[in-house]
């Protein structure tokens, strides 16, 4: 399974639930999935699949920004709009630069399972990729874990918030005589 990642721009207040719109058309519209399969939280709180552990996905949103990351092997995504860098973390680096660095450390923090108090001593991995223009404004970083091609998506919020249809019943047809 390619590596996707799908985007969307929403007001601020909705953006958590954006994010989990984003997984639910991802998996619909790449694998037909018209249900989200039941979710659960690793100890580090990364949400996951039980009953699906060859479908791994990643969420985040910012400022009004979400993203979803879905992938065959476990995967991480970070989004942060564009904005002045705290300047006790930036530390003199430019805001572009520091949020492709903390976008990074998040998206491998998030791949791995661990939270944010681990993000000031991370490096992150150099599988990470930064998605440049996917969200105007914003920085999306990808962190896979293996190389792999990505596909991204930027999907009108709207859409990802629709409920998703409902599949058609199983055909309940007689069966012809043998």
């Amino acid at each position: 399974m390619e590596l996707i990642v799908y985007a969307a721009q929403a007001p601020r207040e909705g953006e958590r639930a954006l994010a989990w719109g984003l997984l639910r058309l991802a998996l619909a519209r790449e694998l037909g999935l018209h249900a989200l399969p039941e979710t659960a939280r690793e100890p580090g709180g990364k949400p996951y699949f039980p009953a699906r552990p060859e479908l791994q996905f990643s969420l985040s949103h910012s400022h009004g920004g979400a993203v979803c990351a879905l992938h065959s092997l476990p995967v991480g995504v970070d989004i942060e709009k564009l904005r002045p860098a705290p300047r006790r973390l930036a530390q003199g680096m430019g805001d572009e630069a520091f949020f492709r660095l903390w976008t990074a450390k998040e998206a491998t923090a998030k791949r791995e399972g661990k939270g944010i108090a681990v993000l000031r001593r991370l490096e992150p991995d150099g599988l990470c990729r930064c998605l440049e223009d996917l969200l105007p404004g914003f920085l999306v970083t990808v962190c896979p874990s293996a190389e792999a091609s990505v596909r991204a998506v930027r999907v009108d919020a709207a859409e990802a918030m629709r409920p998703p249809p409902t599949p058609p019943p199983p055909c309940r047809c007689p069966r012809p005589p043998r």
